[in-house]
């Protein structure tokens, strides 16, 4: 089996379904393999949105506090 993700994925819903239900639990129940494996690509796919957005906050707390900044060194130029 490759190292890609499905393929983790798919191997530990199988070794956690055994472990949880008996040896070969997984390979007769495959509708749970199946749930089991979605349930996790879709915690998978959650995790990495909430840290993108977490990226993209920082990132506008930065540009903000930048411009901030830029404003009030600008400030008595402007206004005098």
């Amino acid at each position: 089996m490759t190292d890609s993700t499905p393929a983790r994925h798919l191997a530990d819903a199988v070794q956690a379904i055994d472990a949880q239900f008996g040896e070969g639990y997984a390979r007769d129940h495959p509708d749970l393999v199946a749930s089991l494996i979605q349930s996790a690509t879709i915690e998978a796919a959650v995790a990495t949105g909430y840290g993108a957005h977490q990226e993209a906050l920082a990132a506008a707390h930065r540009i903000s506090a930048e411009m901030g900044e830029t404003i009030l060194k600008l400030k008595p130029r402007i206004f005098g």
